[in-house]
């Protein structure tokens, strides 16, 4: 039976519509461009009602990427646990990670754009989020290079960045230019190069 959300605070429809409200407002107008009125706006509340659910605009785009985060590590830790192989889990983290433009596009762009734009930005709001994927990442690579399958004489933080960093510029690119990628197939042929490289036989 599913739990009705609460008619106040955390879970609550108007706290989620703030948080919608906040990411698709800075999406489109930047995180200096976007006051707390619009974003009161957006979501149809009082500027007042803002401040009873959260400290600040900060403290709302902080929660909204928090939650967004803690979405993604939980979609991957669910999936581990049926999941055992290294190279198979790069593939779903892979998988995930570009799907994520198409479960929040307005995510996707504020991301992509405020990352590229202000150091404030990832400094306050994405760093550690970036160094947990890092590390997700760094640790099913040392899995596969104990169990034979990576070579290990590699850096598991060297595969971890490029594997982000691919991963990043295809979003990039899937936002700014309209270009529409399948998550799977995708994330299959960025596994498949950074593992396997692309000479021909």
């Amino acid at each position: 039976m599913k739990t009705a959300a609460p008619a106040t605070g955390p879970g609550s429809e108007k706290y989620q519509r703030i948080l919608d409200a906040a990411v698709e407002v800075i999406a489109e107008r930047g995180y200096f461009n976007s006051p707390v009125s619009a974003i009161a706006k957006r979501a149809g509340v009082a500027d007042g009602t803002i401040y009873l659910y959260f400290k600040s605009k900060d403290d709302v785009l902080r929660t909204a990427i928090d939650t967004t985060f803690a979405k993604f590590y939980q979609q991957v830790e669910d999936k581990f646990a049926t999941l055992k192989g290294p190279r198979e889990q790069l593939e779903y983290i892979a998988e995930v990670h570009l799907e994520s433009a198409q479960v929040n596009r307005s995510m996707a762009i504020m991301m992509q754009t405020e990352m590229r734009q202000s150091a404030k930005f990832i400094a306050e709001f994405s760093h550690h989020h970036l160094v947990k994927y890092i590390q997700v990442v760094r640790e099913v690579v040392r899995r596969g290079q104990q169990e034979g399958i990576f070579r290990m004489d590699i850096s598991d933080g060297v595969v971890a960045h490029c594997m982000f960093g691919a991963i990043d510029e295809l979003l990039s690119s899937a936002i700014f230019t309209g270009r529409v990628y399948d998550a799977k197939q995708t994330a299959r042929q960025v596994m498949d190069v950074l593992l396997n490289g692309i000479a021909a036989g």
